[in-house]
């Protein structure tokens, strides 16, 4: 079995950034994906310079937390940021809000205010000298119903091929809700035949409480993890793990599959 295990939020402060190069220097995660609005791109971009032939970095894409990189009239008109108050009453920062309409149909200008924010954070992290190998989101945003058109496109215009999809390692899940979320990944393949997915997606945790279950020798898993974040424990499952001695267990990253 190949195994891809992603360190999300990369990016996302100075403490996260430090706890993902920790990981990476104790051979604990193979991947990170990259948040262009948060308050560390800057520690993110160092994190390629010195590691980027030891793991692959993907984007995070946020419309969920933080800052917007693009300001949109139309979304703060319509609810679509926070906006917070300052103490004197006035208006003050802005933040992402996205969320409420993840499972949403939307109007085709707000779809498109909503493709040019992440039109910005792609091409900030490419501006930054970052590669990205491949796509995710905060909250998976991406595996929305908000998103299903856009993400092949978007991926397409950025010549990205490789996607993370909708989580499919769900011990405790139906068969109904296991093939609703196999027609999300072909839905989005049927619009663009270039994306690449990893066979199975998950919880780093649901996979260390069910035994490190090893699947198929063929199958490529992707487990998530949140080194620096509020996932105590899960780090430390991570870091109890001795990936050398889980037989028929190849580390790997989104470099190396497709």
């Amino acid at each position: 079995m190949k195994l891809i295990i992603n360190a999300d939020d990369c990016g996302k402060n100075k403490e996260v950034n430090a706890a993902i190069s920790h990981f990476i220097e104790t051979g604990k995660i193979t991947s990170t994906t990259v948040m262009a609005n948060m308050d560390d791109l800057e520690g993110a971009s160092r994190l390629f310079d010195e590691y980027q032939d030891s793991i692959s970095f993907g984007i995070h894409l946020n419309l969920t937390e933080g800052h917007p990189l693009r300001y949109s009239q139309e979304l703060l008109d319509r609810g679509y940021y926070k906006e917070t108050a300052n103490v004197a009453g006035e208006k003050g920062n802005i933040y992402l809000n996205i969320n409420q309409l993840r499972n949403k149909i939307i109007s085709t200008s707000i779809q498109k205010e909503l493709e040019k924010e992440l039109c910005a954070q792609i091409e900030k992290v490419l501006d930054y000298g970052i590669r990205i190998s491949h796509i995710d989101s905060h909250h998976h945003i991406h595996t929305s119903l908000l998103m299903l058109r856009m993400m092949p496109k978007l991926a397409k215009r950025y010549g990205i091929h490789k996607m993370r999809r909708m989580r499919n390692y769900v011990p405790s899940a139906s068969w109904t809700n296991m093939a609703l979320r196999d027609l999300w990944k072909q839905l989005i393949k049927l619009q663009n035949h270039r994306i690449v997915m990893t066979d199975y997606f998950g919880i780093y945790e649901e996979w260390y409480d069910n035994g490190k279950q090893i699947l198929h020798e063929n199958t490529v898993l992707e487990l998530m993890c949140h080194p620096g974040g509020a996932y105590s424990e899960e780090e430390c499952k991570l870091l109890e793990t001795d990936f050398t001695q889980l037989a028929n267990v190849e580390l790997v990253n989104y470099n190396m599959i497709g």
